[in-house]
């Protein structure tokens, strides 16, 4: 029975770290949306506001994955990075029927994604 509990617990922490992922990125676009509202930044300002929110969010999910694995902390992180970017592509292929950014944008939002989670599992200590 406790091998069954073994098993669900990596599962569950991704999930969970996921979530919590999700929930970073809603707080921190609704505070962007705000700011863009008030102060009418530029577009370039904007898109590394959106990437530093990949990364954040990557970061805090890693965290989350890192503290509730016994080993290799960085890599359940950026485990859970890269399956959040797939959940990005996902949802931004839904609603424009056609991811718009080009390969070389994709990848640099893989990387960030990544590297964040693993910045959190490494954190996670």
């Amino acid at each position: 029975m406790e091998q069954l509990r073994e098993r669900g617990k990596p599962a569950g922490a991704v999930l969970l770290g996921l979530v919590i992922s999700c929930f970073v990125t809603t707080v921190v676009l609704l505070v962007l949306a705000f700011v863009m509202l008030k102060l009418q930044p530029e577009t370039g300002k904007i898109e590394i506001a959106i990437l530093l929110t990949y990364a954040v969010s990557c970061l805090f999910g890693g965290w989350y994955c890192g503290r509730k694995m016994a080993r290799r902390k960085f890599l359940w992180g950026a485990f859970q990075g890269v399956l959040y970017f797939l959940l990005l592509l996902a949802v931004s292929c839904m609603g424009d029927r056609a991811v718009q950014s080009g390969l070389a944008q994709s990848l640099a939002s893989l990387a960030i994604c990544a590297g964040g989670g693993m910045l959190g599992g490494m954190l996670a200590g």
